[in-house]
């Protein structure tokens, strides 16, 4: 779940901490740490994260029994499950995988459910996800659906237009499907049911395979075309999320992707195309993307796309004026100095005022690891102050020249911006580099801040700047504004 990785990476930018994120469920070793319970949570997928037993807001799970007791009763802590073939309660015979599919199908405060089979599809058999589908259908409480093939039986008695689940259940925001093996016919019913989701937010197709064409979605004109009239029939829906890693999308197909959604999901906020084989022929429709002044894009996932440094300077150059884009995800490409350099001059252009002024102060994430190596400049946008951040990336390359520019008569004004009280969402760091620059301007001009004492006995001059430099300016901001504020005062 990319939505995840990118706080974690913001969070390491930071704060240097680390947290958990979920997982990519394609692999059996990421399968083997799925979570089966996850209670009052926010994220819309099978969790990855091993459970909890000492959070106060989930309660203990011991076994399996303990698990289906719950689900029985209808437990309303109960609202994430994870059918995985390593659990001690997943069912082991047709008459178990009925009775499963009754009990999720009249509880009523499930919102997650994840089905995973394993890559062999032998935990899962076609009979058993019949039994399985015929009780689930009667749920009206999912939010958030995915599947983890390969599941055959989903497109003969569940994924299919006439089947009551999809008419009835209004609650669904997320539907996910992944590892699937697919031809026309049921690409078409899974489209088919997609587009009756009139609130669908969230939509995922990820590492799927064409059965006719014998190669990955992406490469199958005719299947991604299916798709593509989908986008478009889906052009009312409240659509902000869509992923298709692992899909190998050709250049033509990107293409008409890029079109479609331009088009027709104007509230689109987050794109996966991870491991897409994307390369240096689709980085230009992408492009067009980037610069579109209407776009809502906030993040785009290309972890492992194939793409080297002339992409990277096409992606920098389209996000120069791009006010959307927090999260970008660009690890595992093929990127070198001449890749780095390109970020470096987007983030902050030191080649004038105007320049660096003008700079990009949006984008916040490259990836939990930096490959092109300017996280330092990426923690610089680490605020919604925007102004305060252009202002702070100024004084930081600029001060020598904005002095000879601006003029000593002019430095009350530079003095009074950069003293502002900043909004309260501006980062920490921004805050000290704003105040560390006042700073720095009172040791530069000395003449400025000294003062005759008023004892007409005593005609000495005093130096404010000699009380500063003995302070610690590794202080709080709290402590450098009080500190500014007496010196500043007399």
């Amino acid at each position: 779940d990319f939505s995840n990785g990118r706080n974690e990476a913001r969070d390491e930018e930071s704060t240097g901490d680390e947290n958990a994120s979920y997982g990519d469920t394609s692999s059996d070793d990421e399968e083997s740490d799925a979570s089966s319970v996850s209670t009052a949570s926010d994220n819309n997928s099978c969790s990855s994260e091993n459970y909890d037993e000492e959070d106060d807001a989930s309660p203990s799970i011991d076994n399996g029994e303990d698990i289906l007791d719950r689900l029985e009763r209808n437990d309303p802590t109960l609202t994430e499950i994870c059918l995985h073939h390593q659990e001690e309660w997943f069912p082991t015979n047709n008459a178990e995988w009925a009775n499963m599919g009754h009990i999720l199908g009249d509880a009523t405060h499930l919102s997650d459910l994840g089905i995973l089979n394993n890559i062999s599809g032998e935990a899962i058999s076609m009979m058993d996800e019949w039994a399985l589908y015929s009780g689930l259908q009667h749920n009206r409480s999912i939010q958030n659906l995915h599947f983890t093939g390969p599941l055959p039986g989903m497109f003969t008695s569940f994924v299919h237009p006439s089947n009551q689940f999809w008419r009835r259940n209004t609650f669904l925001l997320d539907l996910g499907v992944n590892g699937l093996e697919l031809g026309r016919q049921e690409m078409k019913q899974l489209c088919s049911v997609v587009t009756k989701l009139k609130n669908l937010a969230a939509l995922g197709i990820t590492h799927c395979w064409s059965r006719d064409g014998d190669c990955f979605l992406g490469e199958d004109d005719d299947l991604f075309s299916i798709f593509l009239r989908t986008l478009v029939d889906m052009k009312n829906h409240p659509l902000k999320s869509l992923e298709l890693q692992g899909n190998a999308i050709g250049s033509d197909s990107m293409n008409n992707l890029v079109w479609t959604i331009q088009r027709c999901c104007p509230d689109l906020e987050e794109l996966n195309l991870q491991d897409t084989n994307i390369g240096h022929r689709s980085c230009d429709p992408l492009a067009s993307l980037l610069r579109n002044p209407s776009s809502r894009l906030s993040s785009l996932d290309l972890w492992s796309c194939s793409m080297d440094d002339d992409c990277a300077v096409i992606l920098a150059d389209a996000l120069r004026h791009n006010k959307s884009l927090q999260f970008m995800s660009l690890g595992r490409n093929n990127f070198t100095a001449k890749g780095r350099k390109a970020f470096s001059t987007l983030l902050c252009n030191k080649s004038s005022i105007e320049e660096t002024f003008s700079s990009n102060h949006t984008l916040e994430c490259l990836g939990s690891n930096d490959e092109l190596s300017v996280h330092h400049l990426l923690a610089l946008n680490l605020s919604d102050d925007k102004r305060a951040m252009a202002m702070n990336k100024v004084v930081k390359f600029h001060l020598s020249e904005l002095l000879v520019i601006m003029g000593v008569k002019l430095l009350p004004n530079i003095m009074t911006t950069l003293g502002a009280k900043q909004k309260d969402s501006c980062h920490e760091q921004c805050k000290r580099d704003l105040l560390s620059a006042m700073f720095s301007i009172v040791r530069n001009t000395p003449a400025l801040f000294q003062y005759v004492s008023a004892d007409e006995g005593n005609q000495d001059v005093f130096d404010i700047v000699d009380g500063l430099e003995k302070m610690r300016f590794d202080a709080s901001v709290s402590d450098l504004t009080v500190a500014l504020d007496r010196g500043l005062s007399v």
